[in-house]
């Protein structure tokens, strides 16, 4: 039976995870290899589904949503199947990708996102992910601002669908990023001028910039940079409650 899915797993994501169907197949690394973006690209290379799913935290399966799936793989022409919680993404597509921005799951999806043309929408929820709590880094904070400069080259040559759709990503990673960092700040595991400086940087794209205020939940995003991103102990609990 051919492969309509192949499902990437990350690091120690879904260890008992098996393919609930013979149409999807499950690659994982070898027990004790490097997980290093190189593996997670070689990862993908042998991948044989029509579409690819990288998953890098532990899910359980639906069976009924994960067969509709299934069924929109086969069917589907578009670069990327965005379903409730996730996406499928074209295998030729990923692996046009250059091997250098597989830094994790969110560079390949992101990367694939910028050179795709069309994406299909599906409300079925074939996973059922485990939410990992996010935390400020430096790295994090690299890899975002690196997809933030290549968003302001290309958002000219996106076709609408794509446009909404990595504009959505990057809102979603932007909200956790600041979250994260304001919560560092307040536990004194980092200043605070490393984030005023990014959020400078930020408005050089201002649409970003501005829809970051609308979207922030918990807080208002506009008081809080006018205070240079200091909260208070209520906020930081609300906060806490947002990075899970």
């Amino acid at each position: 039976m051919k492969k309509l899915l192949s499902i990437v797993l990350c690091k120690n994501a879904c260890e008992d995870l098996t393919a609930p169907d013979d149409g999807a197949e499950i690659l994982r690394l070898d027990e004790g290899a490097d997980a290093s973006p190189k593996a997670l690209y070689e990862l993908i290379r042998q991948a044989k589904g029509k579409y690819v799913v990288i998953i890098d935290t532990d899910c359980t399966v639906a069976d009924e949503d994960f067969n509709s799936l299934l069924k929109a793989c086969d069917e589907a022409t578009s670069d990327i199947l965005a379903f409730e919680g996730g996406y499928a993404l074209k295998a030729s597509t990923l692996k046009g990708v250059s091997a250098k921005l597989y830094t994790d799951r969110y560079g390949a999806e992101i990367y694939t996102a910028f050179n795709s043309k069309e994406i299909a929408w599906d409300n079925f929820k074939p996973f059922n992910f485990t939410t990992q709590r996010a935390k400020y880094s430096l790295t994090d904070e690299e890899k975002l601002e690196e997809t933030l400069e290549e968003f302001k080259k290309s958002k000219a040559k996106l076709t609408k669908a794509v446009y909404s759709f990595i504009f959505d990503i990057l809102c979603t990673r932007l909200i956790t990023f600041y979250t994260c960092a304001m919560i560092a700040v307040y536990r004194k595991e980092t200043t605070a001028e490393g984030l005023i400086d990014f959020d400078k940087r930020l408005k050089d794209n201002i649409v970003l910039y501005l829809a970051l205020e609308k979207r922030f939940p918990a807080a208002d995003l506009k008081k809080l940079r006018e205070k240079n991103f200091k909260i208070n102990l209520i906020t930081y609990n609300k906060f806490k409650k947002l990075i899970k």
